[in-house]
């Protein structure tokens, strides 16, 4: 029997069942007493959609997750658990309808370790993170389904700080961490003053801007190994440059090592002293051999010269004839030159000098007359003037510097005008320069390196810069255009000649910092040399942090020190408020790290993590010990291995628990930033602590 199409559209095999009210009646009562669990499925009962989002928002608010979209086939829920792994995730779930999953993990530093397993496979699949939702607002005038949860928050959303689950005391208070700002050694008045040998001696203006940039070596925090170039000599690294010493026993030796090594030299060069000019050349007539400069010198002896020549008398002017010297004028070596360093002033400046023949011959002539007059000059007597001219001896050198600054007898702030480096010198080690070794020129030219930052002489800088300076020759390119007339300073791009390789390309490249990947494991507080205090009795410290005094301890440092610390925190911020893929942070404990306190970034050392998203940090370069949010806190960069200054300190005396009066005038006598006098520090061997100790705080222990 032929059925008519109407007639099959009618039917519907489902309609008798879906009518059926015992059917119907029986499938709510088995909902009822098993809800379905929150998965992929979607039924179209209103109270099981409600059941599902209520569900949903519990985990949303108690878990962080990620939204990752099915893009193939291949992203399943199987996939998704092997990718991510099974002890990180909590829960998961789908939405057919939206094609994505909803991945549930137990904890903040799960969810870190999922994100960075998306971020080092981004093609492999594509999520979101995800946010917690809050709880609606009770209003019983409101149906749930038409209450409004209002803007998700970000999963780093700050909540109160759990203070009850910490077993490390955090600091009191929120002090801000006290900044030492150096003054210049030179200002303007000084140039401007009346008489000024400033102005005298450094007519351009050179040294104004100048700092020394080397404290680290003068305290002995940063010294670099010895290597030997020679069987009996060192390379010393100072302030910027190398120097080669001698090793000998005795003053009498090391002299007379010193002129044989000089004559080894000017032997080794082929030059001679000038008929003329005594200066050391090597030009000489084919037929003598009698050796002369130029042209000039020449001809102030060619009479003479024309008697004897080729009769074998040597030639006898007397003193007649010629000046005592002659040097040519130091000027800016030509755009495309050959240039050696001679000291690193900053990261960003440097002194070069030419290695043009006749340049480099003039400059080893100044350098011989600086020693060979020097070795009998006589010892300054009084403190010298800023600007005055003065000879400086180490060890086996002997060199012209230029007074900057005078503090006391042992810190007397000079510049090696010959090399371009600052140098901390006492009033012994300081000589009286002639007018004549005064006057002599100057071949060594300051330069700043284009695109290259100012930033702080970090170890790994140091021995780049040790390592470059006064052995490789580079290719000097400028514009004069470029050319600083505030600083007096050529703007320029150094370029090493043999494997032409860019000199600021590579110093950027050295102190840029980068983020770590989070895979990589981090950096513990022994990646960081220690410095520790001297010890001994009448010490003068600068107090870096007192708000652990109710347990007897105080934080502090040098005074030369303190402005270290706040000179590290120049590249902190920089690094700190770069955009980075890391957008918050949970350090493991015992892990260093860079942290922002009271809207500056310094360096952190993880003590605790509690779970509330503020692991407990200790700032190393003040001492107190805070908690952080999660996103104030970025990975700790390998470029900043800053030796750690501040040191803690037990006070010896004081009562196990103090009374509120007594913390109160302790922290009124140590005061943060101020500088005061300690009777004694001490240091324990076995424990390897240091203590100190204050008479005067005797009155505030036995307050009544």
């Amino acid at each position: 029997m032929a059925i008519s199409l109407e007639e099959w559209s009618d039917w519907n095999p489902m309609s008798q069942d879906f009518n059926n009210e015992y059917i119907n009646d029986q499938w709510q009562n088995m909902i009822e007493e098993e809800p379905a669990p929150v998965r992929a499925q979607s039924f179209s009962f209103k109270d099981t959609i409600e059941a599902r989002k209520k569900a949903r928002s519990e985990k949303q608010q108690k878990y962080p997750y990620l939204v990752v979209k099915k893009i193939s086939e291949f992203v399943t829920e199987n996939m998704l658990t092997c990718f991510f792994g099974r002890d990180l995730i909590q829960d998961m779930e789908y939405r057919p309808m939206s094609r994505i999953f909803f991945v549930y993990f137990k904890n903040i530093g799960s969810f870190e370790a999922a994100q960075t397993k998306v971020e080092l496979n981004p093609s492999l699949i594509t999520c979101q993170r995800g946010r917690h939702r809050p709880p609606p607002e009770k209003n019983d005038n409101i149906p749930a389904a038409a209450a409004d949860p209002g803007p998700n928050p970000s999963i780093t959303e700050r909540t109160e700080v759990n203070l009850s689950l910490r077993m490390i005391c955090t600091s009191t208070g929120c002090q801000k961490h006290p900044i030492f700002i150096q003054p210049p050694l030179l200002t303007k008045a000084d140039y401007a003053a009346k008489e000024s040998l400033l102005a005298i001696n450094d007519p351009d203006r050179r040294y104004l801007n100048v700092k020394y940039e080397f404290a680290w070596e003068r305290h002995g925090i940063y010294v670099l190994k010895e290597e030997r170039v020679q069987m009996n000599c060192t390379v010393h690294y100072l302030s910027g440059r190398s120097r080669t010493i001698p090793l000998f026993a005795d003053e009498e030796s090391t002299k007379a090592e010193d002129n044989n090594t000089l004559s080894h030299l000017i032997e080794k060069m082929g030059l001679r002293q000038c008929v003329a000019c005594h200066n050391w050349t090597d030009v000489s007539c084919k037929d003598c051999s009698m050796p002369f400069c130029n042209e000039e010198c020449f001809d102030d002896v060619n009479k003479a010269h024309k008697e004897s020549c080729g009769t074998g008398k040597e030639l006898d002017l007397g003193d007649s004839v010629g000046s005592r010297r002659k040097f040519p004028k130091p000027q800016m070596p030509p755009s495309g030159s050959k240039v050696k360093i001679t000291a690193f002033q900053q990261t960003n400046v440097c002194y070069v000098r030419s290695t043009e023949y006749h340049d480099e011959v003039a400059y080893i002539r100044v350098l011989t007359e600086i020693i060979m007059e020097g070795k009998e000059a006589a010892r300054l007597e009084n403190l010298p003037k800023s600007g005055e001219m003065v000879l400086v001896k180490f060890e086996t050198e002997i060199t012209r510097a230029m007074v900057l600054y005078v503090d006391n007898l042992n810190d007397i702030y000079v510049v090696c005008i010959d090399f371009g480096n600052v140098e901390v010198v006492k009033l012994e080690d300081l000589y009286q320069c002639s007018p004549y070794l005064a006057g002599l020129p100057c071949y060594t030219i300051a330069v700043q390196l284009r695109g290259v930052p100012k930033a702080f002489l970090s170890p790994n800088i140091r021995e780049a810069i040790y390592e470059l300076s006064g052995t490789m020759v580079y290719k000097l390119k400028y514009s004069k255009q470029e050319y600083d007339s505030v600083k007096n300073i050529q703007v320029a791009v150094l370029t090493e000649v043999y494997k032409n390789g860019s000199l600021n390309r590579l110093l950027k490249t050295i102190m840029s910092p980068t983020v770590p990947p989070l895979s990589d494991p981090g950096f513990k507080e022994d990646y960081l040399p220690h410095i520790s205090l001297p010890t001994g009795k009448n010490i003068e410290l600068v107090v870096m942090d007192n708000t652990l005094l109710k347990f007897g301890l105080i934080y502090c440092t040098l005074k030369d020190l303190s402005y270290e610390v706040t000179k590290i925190q120049r590249d902190m911020q920089a690094y700190g408020e770069k955009p980075s893929t890391c957008s918050f942070y949970a350090p493991p404990k015992d892990e260093l790290c860079v942290a922002k306190y009271e809207g500056k970034w310094c360096r952190g050392l993880s003590m605790e993590l509690v779970g509330d998203g503020y692991p407990s940090i200790l700032f190393l370069d003040y001492g107190n010990i805070v908690p952080i949010h999660v996103s104030d806190i970025r990975p700790y960069p390998p470029q900043f291995r800053f030796p750690v200054l501040t040191t803690e300190l037990d006070l010896i005396g004081s009562p196990e628990n103090p009374t509120d009066e007594q913390v109160r005038r302790l922290e009124q006598y140590l005061v943060v930033g101020s500088t005061v006098s300690c009777s004694e520090i001490v240091w324990c061997q076995e424990s390897n602590n240091y203590s100190v100790r204050f008479d005067e705080l005797q009155n505030i222990f036995n307050l009544k």
